[in-house]
């Protein structure tokens, strides 16, 4: 790959102009440090094949070992799919952290022993998470429309025509809350939240913004 097309797909704009770098020894595969890279300090470690970096409390370029002459030699390097994080695997000479360590990653926290394994990330996170999957798709649909598509032909009507479906899905669970009828009100909840995230979708509000008025109501309940 080009270096064009590399800088092309790196975002460094998330860090101000700074990605970070994660280095990892080629061979054991042990985490050695994170730093920092501009496109300067990218450029540089493509071109060289040895470690380069952007200092942010210097505010300058440094490479790796050039004082202390323990470089690490570039074997493979990768970008994330995000496009906002890098991965070197390096032969590291000597000790990368400056302590005189192997790794700079050498002071534990914490043992696996402390952790309390009952607890299930699912039964937390695991029905929330479908509105986040269905909101992602009623936004592809938005993005790039299927004639086919409920969403993109309800979307294309116009914010008036979403926000009047979203009112008569309100009434329908009403009127079977009215009624006490227990699966017509589970359906038409049902209902009701997903057009109200095609609402949230057509009008460019993310569902994380909703999530923190909610968090706010929260704590003012507290």
């Amino acid at each position: 790959m080009e270096l064009k097309e590399i800088l092309e797909r790196l975002d460094f704009r998330k860090g101000g102009g700074i990605i970070p770098a994660v280095v990892q020894d080629d061979k054991t595969k042990e985490v050695l440090m994170l730093g920092y890279m501009n496109r300067e300090a990218l450029e540089k470690t493509l071109a060289t094949g040895f470690m380069h970096y952007y200092s942010r409390s210097k505010g300058k370029l440094w490479m790796k070992g050039e004082e202390s002459g323990h470089y690490q030699l570039v074997r493979e390097a990768y970008y994330d799919c995000d496009g906002d994080t890098l991965l070197f695997k390096v032969e590291q000479v000597e000790a990368c952290c400056h302590e005189g360590y192997y790794t700079c990653f050498h002071n534990k926290i914490i043992s696996d022993a402390r952790f309390d394994r009952s607890f299930n990330p699912d039964e937390v996170y695991g029905n929330a998470k479908i509105l986040g999957e269905i909101f992602k798709v009623v936004k592809e649909r938005m993005e790039k429309p299927k004639e086919d598509s409920y969403v993109s032909n309800l979307a294309k009507q116009g914010t008036n025509a979403v926000a009047r479906k979203v009112g008569e899905e309100a009434l329908e669970l009403i009127l079977a809350a009215k009624d006490h009828a227990k699966e017509e009100i589970i359906s038409e909840a049902a209902d009701l939240l997903f057009h109200t995230l095609v609402l949230l979708a057509k009008e460019k509000i993310e569902l994380e913004e909703v999530y923190a008025t909610l968090k706010k109501r929260r704590k003012a309940t507290t």
